[in-house]
């Protein structure tokens, strides 16, 4: 399979970002004092969770920068419980960013399934639209770094996923053509269909199993199974 190469987002897909949020968030919740103001973790975690798919969802569109995102989450997020105190919510902001692409939980099955695709000779790479500062951290941190040969982050080519530019340089970078190009990611409108706008094969891990698929879709909910479907996938 060395003719065909497979583009992996990073968030939710292999790199498990709710589970590794949670625990980063939890250190700083606890070390900030916030649990001297705030009664439950739970609630700030909740708010939190809230604000920042929102903020994301703005700057996958354009609508905020980076900087604003990483400062007006916790800004946004301490305005729930009537703290407004922008030192605070900038402390949290670098805290949460110093502690949590140093967590290390991936989806279930991945390197095992990163193992055997290398084993068949497939050319593995990354195309995120996550920040690059952290994301190479997450990629070392939590051992995948190695797998991969081209790792983009999309702020490197200007506009988010899933804008046709991110792959077509993605698939540029690594010197293949659209037809040998699968992209597997979490997000149906982002990695699924944004892949398939740009001329890709793709398949899209279903792992929340809420998503509703059109019959023509191709759909993993175990990383488990994307081995044993890409022979399929591919003769397409």
């Amino acid at each position: 399979m060395k003719d065909y190469h497979l583009f992996f987002d990073l968030d939710h897909t292999l790199w498990d970002f709710e589970t590794n949020s949670k625990e980063a968030l939890k250190l700083i919740f606890k070390e900030s004092g916030l649990n001297e103001q705030i009664k439950e973790f739970s609630s700030f975690h909740m708010a939190y969770k809230n604000v920042n798919r929102k903020l994301w969802r703005m700057y996958g569109v354009g609508q905020v920068t980076k900087e604003v995102l990483r400062s007006k989450r916790f800004i946004d997020t301490l305005a729930n419980f009537n703290i407004k105190d922008t030192a605070l919510a900038e402390k949290l902001s670098q805290d949460y960013l110093d502690i949590s692409p140093y967590q290390k939980n991936l989806f279930p099955g991945a390197i095992e399934m990163l193992d055997g695709l290398k084993s068949q000779n497939y050319q593995m790479h990354i195309i995120t639209n996550g920040f690059k500062e952290v994301q190479h951290i997450k990629l070392r941190e939590a051992g995948l770094k190695p797998y991969f040969d081209v790792i983009l982050c999309s702020e490197e080519v200007g506009v988010n996923k899933p804008n046709p530019l991110v792959f077509n340089h993605a698939m540029d970078k690594a010197g293949v053509l659209k037809d040998k190009s699968v992209m597997i990611g979490d997000d149906y409108h982002v990695d699924y269909r944004g892949a398939l706008d740009a001329g890709m094969k793709a398949v899209f891990f279903n792992h929340r199993g809420n998503q509703k698929i059109r019959k023509e879709d191709v759909a993993i909910n175990q990383l488990s199974e994307l081995q044993g479907r890409l022979s399929s996938i591919l003769k397409d």
